[in-house]
């Protein structure tokens, strides 16, 4: 088990071992996302996990928060297919 600080990461929202929390993490549903970034919201270890996954450079999911795609931070995941004339392209978002 890991700890930060007087923190385990056992303590993280998370980590439930429930695998259908798991997959809302990994999802590419709107909602799904969504969802996963609530849990997030309320625990302990949310800055520090951001802050390693940034450090890592994970390639998808939500992780402290927030959503990753190809290592970066982005604002919303966009819909598979090829997008619309009209869509924006998602923003990447600045981690301080």
């Amino acid at each position: 088990m890991e700890t930060l600080g007087t923190i385990s990461w056992t303590d993280a929202k998370c980590a439930t071992g429930d695998a259908r929390l798991l997959h809302l993490f990994f999802s590419e549903a709107e909602n799904e996302i969504a969802e996963a970034k609530v849990i997030c919201q309320t625990c302990p270890l949310q800055l520090p996990c951001l802050e390693q996954a940034i450090e890592r450079g994970e390639p998808w999911g939500v992780w402290g928060g927030q959503l990753f795609d190809r290592g970066r931070v982005i604002d919303r995941k966009r819909g598979r297919g090829r997008p619309r004339k009209d869509e924006a392209r998602p923003q990447v978002v600045e981690v301080a």
